[in-house]
C-alpha cells in the first residue's frame, strides 16, 4: 500500500517537472523570436573626407589651405557645400546683429573716444612746502595709462625717498628731483614719449 502511494507521488512529481520544463522552453522560444524581430541590422556609417586636406569637410576651415578645400568640396560635395555656406551666412548675420545691439547704447564708444582724444602730457614741477623742504610733483601719468600706485612705489625705490599719490592724477615725491624724474619717466615707461614730459617753472 505505501509503496503504491510512493510510486504515485513520484509519478506526479515527474509529470509536474516535465510540464514546467515544456512551459519554460516555449517561453524562451517566444522571447528569442521577439528579440530577433526587434533587433535592427547594423549599417556602417559612411564618412566623407576632403580630397585636399584629408579631414572631414566640417574641419576644412582649420586646414592650411581652406580655399582649395572649399573648391574641392564645391565640385565633389555640392550638397554639403551649400549647407555649409548657408550655416556660415547665418552665423555671420547673427554675429553682426549682436555687434549692432551692443554698440547701440554708445557708452563704451564714448569712453574710448574720449580716452584716445585725451592728449598725453606729463608735468613735473617743484613745490616748496616749507622754507627748507621741497617736493617734486608729477601730474599726468594717468593720461599714459600708468598705474599711479605702482609708479609712486617705483619712484620711492629708485630715488630712495618718500612718494605718495595725493590726487586723482598727482604724485608727490619728497625732495627736489624734478630733472631726474623727467629723465627717468621715459626710460622707465616706453609708452610715455620724451616730448610729452614737461618741466614747468620751479616755484620759489
Amino acid at each position: 500500500m505505501l509503496r503504491d502511494c510512493r510510486d504515485k507521488v513520484q509519478s506526479v512529481k515527474v509529470s509536474i517537472i516535465r510540464f514546467l520544463l515544456i512551459i519554460f522552453v516555449r517561453i524562451k522560444a517566444r522571447y528569442c523570436r521577439s528579440m530577433a524581430e526587434v533587433q535592427v541590422e547594423a549599417v556602417p556609417l559612411c564618412v566623407e573626407y576632403c580630397g585636399v586636406c584629408g579631414m572631414p569637410p566640417e574641419y576644412c576651415e582649420y586646414s592650411p589651405e581652406p580655399a582649395q578645400c572649399y573648391d574641392w568640396m564645391k565640385a565633389n560635395l555640392p550638397d554639403y557645400y551649400t549647407r555649409l555656406v548657408e550655416a556660415t551666412s547665418q552665423l555671420e548675420g547673427a554675429s553682426l546683429a549682436d555687434s549692432k545691439r551692443q554698440t547701440r547704447g554708445g557708452k563704451g564708444l564714448k569712453k574710448l573716444k574720449k580716452k584716445q582724444d585725451e592728449a598725453k602730457r606729463v608735468v613735473v614741477s617743484r613745490s616748496l612746502r616749507t622754507k627748507r623742504k621741497c617736493v617734486t610733483v608729477v601730474v599726468g601719468l594717468k593720461t599714459c595709462d600708468i598705474d599711479l600706485k605702482k609708479a609712486s612705489k617705483t619712484f620711492a625705490q629708485h630715488f630712495s625717498c618718500g612718494s605718495s599719490v595725493t590726487g586723482e592724477d598727482e604724485i608727490v615725491i619728497q625732495g627736489d628731483v624734478s630733472f631726474e624724474v623727467a629723465d627717468f619717466i621715459p626710460d622707465k615707461w616706453i609708452e610715455v614719449p620724451e616730448d610729452c614730459v614737461e618741466i614747468v617753472d620751479q616755484k620759489k
